[in-house]
């Protein structure tokens, strides 16, 4: 019989956001390409975290029944399967297929909750907050290699080269998981017949320690789910009126196309398309103009010595994701058992999501005026901050709901995560559209107010009950 295994279940998460990180930031632009509206492509957006929300929990009820290894295995399988979904989407240009894909890979997505469980199951109580950061570890380093394996697949084999790249990476997780993973704890033998969603959640939310502490969750996802969605319109810019862009990104980065004044030139491809470094995109009297490195054609004056240029803003917004991914992973990878000796878990989440709050605040106003190294800082603070509290606030979940209900509370307080990851991008992004620091701003007054929360209700508590001289190193 195969032993339960920390590194395996570590692989199995990491793989597969490896490939949720290489769909995520392609998305939004795939959805404009094939003409969808704004709203539209918010709702296709959050239609993975609306499919996860209403199933999650019952994926984690079913692995308290049956184990968690196989409905691993059935999460594994339906994500790679969602991803070919979503590459043929990409190919025949059709919304409603791409649609489907994310409905799909929502519906199977139970991997976070039950791997959540996974862990709590081999961890003993004192040691499953450093466990936790594990996933955060796995979703930190899926967020550096996704986006940048997105970016690298999308140049050299088109549209679809994402989604046929996510689906061969979660086709070798499931092989993976299915000769290597060990179950991590014996299934029911006689299971309960599974509860009504609210009542699931009204026996995991009234419970007043469990209720606070999915409800600080949910604030907080809210926050980090807000900054991702609106991100790389806010660095990039969106849309074009009239000529001029719709919203001005904060940064640009771009490659010119020259060529000597004279007779315009003939334009092979239209502009605003995306073009791969070496491609022909315009000719004069059997002379070729090349795109000098892969993004968006823009043309210019084609009579002058600068006929057009190729934004490559886009790019550098992944590999900005990947830089957040990297911090991400080392804070809760390689730190996060230190601080919680140091701090305790209380004391991390409250710090944690002020931070969050003041990176917030400042990232909208860190522009190219004030150059890349405020920009760098802001996206630094928010990555540590952001690792500082998620780990413990699952440590926390995690110890306060029995064996056999691990997987129950897990599967909630993800159902929980995956409705902030639908309320978020669509009010973020409506937010947007008034002025693109709102929601920043917003969402860092919220995270602050979830920082003075779980200091009022955790950490002052604590204070109250524990002996002074004990007062400094409570974790509980």
């Amino acid at each position: 019989m195969r032993k339960p295994s920390l590194l395996v279940i570590f692989l199995t998460v990491f793989i597969d956001l490896i490939g949720f990180g290489i769909v995520l930031p392609v998305l939004p632009q795939y959805g404009m390409e094939f003409g969808a509206a704004g709203w539209e492509v918010g709702l296709i957006v959050a239609s993975y975290s609306l499919m996860q929300f209403l199933f999650a929990p019952a994926w984690g009820r079913l692995s308290d029944r049956i184990g968690r290894r196989p409905v691993l295995l059935i999460s594994t399988f339906g994500a790679s399967v969602s991803y070919v979904l979503f590459a043929l989407a990409a190919v025949q240009m059709n919304l409603w297929m791409l649609l489907a894909s994310r409905l799909f890979a929502g519906i199977c997505g139970a991997n976070l909750s039950v791997a959540s469980a996974y862990i709590a199951d081999v961890s003993p109580p004192e040691d499953r907050s450093k466990r936790m950061g594990l996933i955060g570890m796995a979703f930190g380093m899926g967020f550096i290699l996704g986006p940048v394996l997105g970016a690298v697949s999308a140049d050299w084999w088109g549209a679809a080269g994402p989604g046929w790249t996510a689906a061969s990476i979660c086709a070798f997780n499931l092989v993976l998981a299915f000769f290597i993973l060990g179950e991590s704890r014996k299934p029911d033998s006689e299971p309960s017949p599974p509860l009504p969603r609210m009542e699931q959640w009204a026996r995991v939310l009234k419970r007043p320690q469990l209720g606070l502490l999915v409800g600080i969750f949910f604030m907080a996802t809210f926050c980090f789910t807000s900054f991702e969605s609106a991100f790389v319109v806010l660095f990039v810019g969106a849309g074009k009126e009239d000529g001029k862009a719709r919203i001005e990104g904060m940064f640009k980065y771009e490659e010119v196309i020259r060529a000597k004044p004279g007779v315009a030139v003939n334009w092979m491809i239209k502009d605003g398309t995306e073009v791969k470094a070496g491609d022909i995109v315009a000719t004069r009297n059997g002379e070729e103009f090349v795109a000098p490195r892969s993004g968006r054609l823009e043309q210019d004056k084609a009579d002058g010595e600068i006929i057009g240029r190729v934004n490559y803003t886009k790019t550098i917004a992944y590999y900005l994701f990947a830089y957040c991914g990297v911090i991400g992973a080392i804070v809760q990878g390689g730190l996060i058992g230190r601080l919680v000796k140091m701090f305790g878990e209380k004391k991390m989440i409250y710090g944690g999501l002020i931070l969050v709050g003041a990176s917030l605040a400042a990232l909208p106003f860190c522009d190219q005026t004030r150059g890349e190294g405020w920009l760098m800082a802001g996206l630094a603070l928010f990555a540590i901050a952001s690792g500082v509290y998620r780990a413990p606030t699952f440590g926390l979940i995690s110890l306060n709901a029995s064996e056999d209900e691990q997987g129950e509370v897990m599967g909630v307080t993800q159902s929980v995560g995956s409705l902030a990851r639908i309320i978020g991008p669509i009010f973020a992004l409506s937010l947007f559209d008034i002025w693109p620091a709102l929601p920043y701003l917003f969402c860092a007054v919220l995270a602050v107010f979830a920082g003075i929360f779980a200091w009022v209700k955790l950490v002052q508590p604590a204070k109250k009950d524990d002996p002074p001289e004990a007062a400094a190193t409570s974790t509980n």
